[in-house]
Parts: structure tokens; sequence; C-alpha cells
């Protein structure tokens, strides 16, 4: 009982494509199309005549409750149908009312047939059961293959980007772990440091000053090198944590613990720097909070 509780617990993705569902839509009429007129199940034995044109018949109304079951109810219901909420229950309930609706009218609009057959000998409730018989199995092997489909490909997925994470990671790992050198404008002099040791670099004129961590990372010290920091930042940009912040300042988001300040002005806080570095209003603080998770 609990692993049926559990599998119909499961998430099952809602396909909001309307593509999607004219193509089960119209997949289902020409099932149940074919199964009727081939097999002649239940009362369809007794027909003689007319037997195309009332499984087509049957076949065109279940094409047209499927559609408008997956079509209607979602505009109106978005909550319900948001496929963050749906589950395999959800869908096998859609299911058990979508055979009551279409069993329904195909039963009342059998009244078109009257002439050819006694349509109306047929209890109604003995028809729904014949809608149930027909429609229900075929759509529940549908869900119940096509959940087993789904979750397959959701875990290669899954595992593919796990794979993917990991490697870049590793990869950020050795490039992290790589000396940077920088060069001053006029190419004589330069500087050199591990990218995991800098914690920020701000201007001084035509100077620029590094603060890099140095005795095992104890101590803050500063190299100044005549450098732009327009220069710094090309240098740097493909290090994913070293963010130009402010027109005067490029920091090392590792080291960066909070942020404070209001739309009109943010400031990034460090237990390792001794004040609050400015930031750009071009960073909104959704944005800040990101660069520092």
């Amino acid at each position: 009982m609990k692993k049926l509780f559990y599998w119909l617990s499961t998430p099952y993705y809602f396909n909001p494509s309307i593509k999607f569902k004219f193509k089960v839509s119209i997949s289902m009429g020409i099932f149940i199309f074919l199964f009727l007129y081939f097999f002649r199940p239940f009362y369809l034995s007794s027909f003689t005549e007319l037997v195309l044109e009332y499984t087509a018949f049957i076949g065109f109304i279940t094409f047209l409750g499927i559609f408008f079951i997956l079509f209607i109810p979602p505009i109106f219901l978005k909550k319900y149908f948001h496929e963050d909420n749906w589950t395999i229950g959800r869908s096998l309930f859609l299911i058990i009312i979508g055979v009551f609706i279409i069993g329904s009218s195909l039963w009342y609009l059998g009244n078109l047939f009257k002439n050819f057959h006694s349509f109306r000998s047929i209890n109604y409730f003995r028809y729904l059961s014949y809608s149930y018989l027909v429609g229900t199995l075929p759509i529940v092997f549908f869900v119940f293959f096509n959940e087993k489909k789904l979750r397959e490909k959701r875990k290669k997925k899954a595992e593919k980007t796990i794979n993917t994470l990991k490697n870049k990671q590793k990869e950020n790992k050795v490039v992290l772990e790589e000396f940077v050198t920088i060069y001053s404008d006029n190419k004589k002099e330069k500087i050199s440091f591990k990218i995991t040791d800098l914690v920020y670099i701000t201007s001084e004129g035509n100077y620029a000053s590094f603060f890099i961590l140095t005795d095992n990372k104890k101590n803050l010290k500063e190299k100044i090198l005549r450098v732009t920091l327009s220069k710094i930042n090309n240098e740097l940009e493909t290090y994913k944590n070293i963010i130009r912040c402010h027109k005067s300042y490029i920091i090392n988001a590792n080291y960066i613990k909070d942020i404070k300040g209001n739309a009109r002005g943010y400031l990034l806080k460090s237990n390792i720097i001794s004040f609050d570095i400015p930031v750009s209003r071009s960073f909104s603080k959704n944005s800040l909070e990101n660069l520092i998770k």
C-alpha cells in the first residue's frame, strides 16, 4: 500500500505543449477507433451496418474529449496543473474524469445512430463501464511506461549534469591553483600571485594596489604596479570569482561574506578587509547575492 501511495505521489511531467496534447489526443482517438472497428467488443458485435461510421465517430469524440480535458482545465487551474505539483496520481485522476466525460458524451450522442441500432437499450452505467475498460487500460499503461521512460531520461540527464559539474570543479580547482602574472603598462615590471590568494585590487591614480594573502593566508600584503584596472580585469576575466564591482575595485568573491546598503548603493563586507567595498549601481542585490554564494 505504501509503495502504491509512493508511486502515485511520484512527480510526473505535465507537458504544456499544445502540439504534445494534440499528438496524444489524436493517437488515442485513432487507437480507440481501430480497436473497436477490428475487435468489435461488447455490443458492437451485434452491429450489421455503419460499423465504420460508428467506430470512427467514437474515435473522433474521444480525440475531442481528450484534447478538451488536456487543454481547457490547465488554463483555469494553472497552479493545480503546474509541472512542479503534477504527479502520477493526478494524471490517473484526470484519466478517470476524462473517461467519465467522454463515455457519458458518447452514450448521449449515440442517439445519432438510434435508427440503426437500439442504442438506448444499453444501460448508461454498463456503457460507462465499457468506456473505462476500453479507454482506461491503454492510457494507464501509457502513463506507467512513459513515467519509467522519463525517470530514466531524467536520471541520465542528472548523471550527465553531475559529471559535467564535477569536471568543471576539477578544471576550476586546477585553474584556481595557477599562478597569475600581471605586467605593468611598460612591460618592465610584474606581479605574480596565486589567484586563490588575491583578495582585492584597487586603483590609485595610475597605479593599482594588489592585496594578496601571504604566510599561509595569515597576512594581507599590498603590492603596487603601474597598470590600469581595465587591463587587469581583461587579464583575469577567465576567473569567474574575480569581479570588477566598481570602477575602482576588483574583488575576489570568495572573500566577500555579506552585502549591506540599498538600491542607492550597496557595500560588500569581508572578514579580512577593514572597510566596506563600494559597488557600482549596475549590480542588483540579487546578482551580488549570486556572486557570493
